[in-house]
C-alpha cells in the first residue's frame, strides 16, 4: 500500500507541475502591468518566434494560447496581459 501511495504522490505532483506556468526567472520590480502597457511584453511578445528554437538566455515567446487574433494580426488576448496573475516571480 505504501508504494502505491508513494507513486501515486509523485504522479500526481508530476501532472501538477506540468500544468503550472513556468516562473519568471528575472527581477520585475518597478515593472509597470496593466492592459495598456505591460513591460513583460517588451521582450516576450514575440508571436513569430513561438516554437522556434532560442539562444540561450533569449526571452521566452508567450505561447500561442495567449494571443488572439485581430484583423488578421497576433495580439496577447485580454485575459494574458496580467503576467504574475499566473506566472510566480521566481528571483
Amino acid at each position: 500500500m505504501f508504494r502505491f501511495a508513494a507513486i501515486a504522490f509523485v504522479f500526481c505532483a508530476a501532472a501538477a507541475q506540468a500544468q503550472t506556468p513556468p516562473p519568471i526567472t528575472h527581477a520585475i520590480d518597478g515593472y509597470l502591468v496593466t492592459r495598456a502597457e505591460n513591460n513583460c511584453l517588451e521582450c516576450h511578445d514575440k508571436p513569430r518566434d513561438i516554437g522556434r528554437k532560442r539562444a540561450k538566455d533569449s526571452p521566452t515567446p508567450s505561447p500561442k494560447s495567449h494571443y488572439a487574433s485581430l484583423e488578421g494580426k497576433p495580439e496577447i488576448a485580454a485575459g494574458h496581459f496580467n503576467c504574475t496573475s499566473c506566472h510566480a516571480k521566481g528571483k
